[in-house]
Parts: structure tokens; sequence; C-alpha cells
């Protein structure tokens, strides 16, 4: 069984989409779990930097943002987005992120895996 509690301090960080976004990755897909959850990441970009466009044809990808202020791409639509706001990236739509703000935009990523299910 893997431990029950992780420490976010603990989590090495990495960089990912051309070094333009840190994370933490809270979720691994590697990792052995019931849910339909491929990743879940702590994430965020410095002041300045946009994620690179990119899609998930497997699965859903959420966002929950804790701090800064940005602008969030999903299809063809640019929102802004805040602290407590919640944006959800359809299957296979091309989605980016960029911070607008003079401090990091800090957020939860989470993504999931479409199950197809089996044939009778």
């Amino acid at each position: 069984m893997m431990a029950p509690k992780k420490n976010i301090r603990d989590i090495p960080d990495e960089l990912i989409h051309n070094a333009t976004t840190h994370r933490k990755r809270l979720i691994s897909h590697d990792e052995t779990h019931k849910g339909d959850i491929a990743t879940m990441n702590h994430a965020w970009l410095e002041p300045g930097k946009q994620l690179e466009l990119h899609t998930h044809p497997d699965g859903e990808e959420f966002y929950f943002f804790l701090e800064g202020t940005g602008q969030i791409l999903v299809g063809t639509e640019w929102l802004p987005v805040e602290p407590g706001d919640f944006v959800t990236i359809p299957v296979s739509f091309t989605h980016s992120l960029k911070n607008t703000g003079g401090i990091n935009l800090i957020f939860l990523t989470i993504r999931t895996l479409d199950r197809i299910p089996p044939r009778v």
C-alpha cells in the first residue's frame, strides 16, 4: 500500500511544458488507485509565463486556482482567472494558461482518463 499521506514539501519540483510551468505531482499515472484520475498536480506559472498550447485526447482536465491572476484558454476563448475559480477543460479541447499578474499563478490540476466500456 502506498503511504496515505504526502507533504508537498517532500515532493520534488519539475519543470514542464517547455520549462514554463512548475509542478509537484500529487497523484501520478503510475500509482495504484481505483478512480479515473490520471494525475493531480500542484503547479504554478511565474509572472509573464505561458503554458504551451496542448490537448488531452484521453480525458478531461480540471484547474482550481489558489493564488495570482491570469487567463486560461479553453478551445478558442480566453477567460480571466483568479483565486477560487474552477475551470473544466473538455476532452480534446486545446488549452493554455498565462500568468498576467505580478505574483506566481498557483493552481491545482486534475486530469481524468476516459474509460471505454468493455464490448459485450
